[in-house]
């Protein structure tokens, strides 16, 4: 009998564990239109001599697209209410009030519109959503295709494509959700499965961490006992998952750069267990810095990205 209760408080336990972790960490996602789509309709806006879609033009001037999005994050919903939808809009509206928050404060801008969109989605995934109304004589179809993608570093994966059954509705709101129903399950669950492998082997981010003119000090300078580059070195160790990606790094005497370093997705962030970013691992950095008498500060370009100037 004794045996027997142990087992069960441990399956309990077990069980507990595995809850906490699902109802802690489940992936949050977001709704777009894909590169192909806003090119297509002319929602596109040009930084630094870079093509990017305009969310904002796009949700702004083209109610069907906003409706299609709808759709597509509804029947994700459906078929898995575990995953957070992220609204597109909302997102839009948290970067419009940053814009204006940086410009009131003379801010500087390291990252362009699509990047701040994304930041202030904090979404881990992005579903792209690509499609077109073809015309046949009285009938009309819908050809799509919608892929995964990492909000972090922007790595396509899962894409589906298809084409929906003729019809002589012309709407392409209700076409495509009859033509993207019967890959949904298929689709989430490679959605899923690369999540979970965010879960196990981190989430890959960048670092960029340069001394400026004014530090006075240069990588090679010592921290207590090592250089300061070592320094760095042993931090992204230390907050990798077993180092993985910290070989992928470009350095000189001012500068540490960090390809794609994998973090631990969750972390103990002031106390508590929570999902983390490279924003927050850059904040560790810049404290154990501080606590040797350096300072620094960090610039987000997105999700995945950091900027660490290093003063």
């Amino acid at each position: 009998m004794k045996r027997i209760l142990t087992i069960a408080i441990a399956l309990l336990t077990i069980t507990g564990s595995v809850w906490a972790q699902k109802a802690m960490t489940p992936p949050h996602v977001m709704v777009v239109p894909d590169m192909i789509y806003c090119k297509a309709h002319g929602y596109v806006s040009n930084q630094g001599g870079m093509e990017a879609p305009d969310y904002a033009k796009a949700m702004t001037e083209d109610p069907t697209l906003h409706s299609v999005l709808v759709q597509v994050a509804q029947l994700i919903s459906d078929r898995n209410p575990d995953i957070v939808i992220v609204d597109l809009l909302e997102a839009i509206k948290m970067t419009n009030e940053d814009a204006q928050m940086a410009l009131a404060n003379s801010g500087e801008q390291y990252e362009s519109m699509e990047e701040a969109i994304i930041r202030n989605s904090e979404a881990d995934i992005l579903i792209k959503i690509q499609y077109d109304l073809l015309k046949n004589g009285p009938q009309y179809q819908v050809s799509y295709t919608i892929t995964g993608t990492d909000a972090y570093t922007n790595r396509m994966f899962a894409p589906i494509e298809g084409m929906g059954a003729p019809s002589t509705s012309a709407n392409p709101v209700v076409l495509l959700r009859e033509a993207v129903y019967q890959n949904m399950d298929a689709f989430l669950a490679k959605v899923l499965q690369y999540y979970q492998g965010m879960v196990t082997k981190g989430r890959m981010v960048a670092f960029d961490i340069k001394v400026t003119e004014s530090a006075g000090i240069s990588m090679n300078s010592k921290v207590g006992d090592i250089t300061l580059r070592e320094f760095i070195e042993d931090f992204m160790y230390d907050n990798s998952v077993e180092g993985n990606g910290t070989e992928r790094v470009k350095s000189g005497a001012t500068f540490v750069q960090y390809q794609g370093v994998y973090i631990p997705l969750i972390s103990t962030i002031r106390g508590r267990q929570r999902k983390q970013g490279a924003k927050d691992v850059a904040q560790k950095l810049i404290n154990e810095l501080g606590n040797k008498g350096i300072t620094a500060e960090f610039k987000v370009r997105g999700l995945g990205k950091v900027n660490i100037f290093i003063k």
